[in-house]
């Protein structure tokens, strides 16, 4: 089973034929596979200028590798996945996330939170010291909106679960603060301080 995210899209073939399943991932997928260790599973994903691949050993993962986020990450929900990019491979095992820098390093990080990472395939944002930017990427990609930042915007950070079924108008007045205000006008969405 798989999930997408917005602005999200998985290219796979009519059948799978030969050693392996492989598909190709852009933005953000949420992936339950079936064990089949004579036909190993593997997301290719293409992320700005760097290739990596996902092989998957029977697993439940979430890959994050949109083309306006300066990194790629691969999170383990349960079982296990080998994360390989140029030279560079993890294995990984259940609530650890290997992340794909803009130059190429990959890290693993251990014990993330899970509910955070998989919120968008449950019906939800989840913002945990999220900065503004951040944020806004987020919203834009769900609402389908361009962000356009106006003047010297504060460093501001966001907490809490939202409910994705809430309009964009309610979303903003409730993060809006004396240091960012928003605007919508058509599809801009204008932050200003």
């Amino acid at each position: 089973k798989v999930w997408l995210n917005n602005a999200s899209s998985l290219r796979y073939p009519v059948a799978f034929v030969g050693p392996d399943r492989t598909v190709e991932l852009t933005g953000e997928g949420y992936f339950e596979i079936a064990k089949d260790a004579t036909h190993p599973f593997k997301v290719r994903v293409q992320h700005n200028a760097d290739v990596s691949e996902i092989t998957v050993l029977g697993t439940s993962f979430n890959i994050m590798a949109y083309s306006d986020e300066s990194v790629e990450q691969a999170t383990l929900v349960d079982g296990a996945i080998r994360f390989t990019a140029g030279s560079n491979t993890a294995t990984l095992k259940p609530h650890q996330q290997s992340i794909l820098e803009a130059n190429g390093e990959l890290k693993t990080k251990s014990a993330v939170d899970i509910d955070e990472i998989t919120a968008w395939k449950n019906g939800y944002f989840h913002f945990n010291h999220t900065p503004l930017e951040a944020t806004m990427r987020q919203l834009a990609r769900w609402y389908d909106v361009d962000v356009e930042y106006r003047g010297n915007i504060p460093h501001q950070e966001y907490g809490g679960k939202i409910d994705r079924n809430i309009t964009l108008p309610d979303i903003l007045r409730g993060l809006a603060s004396d240091q960012v205000h928003f605007k919508l006008e058509g599809r801009k969405l204008i932050v200003t301080p």
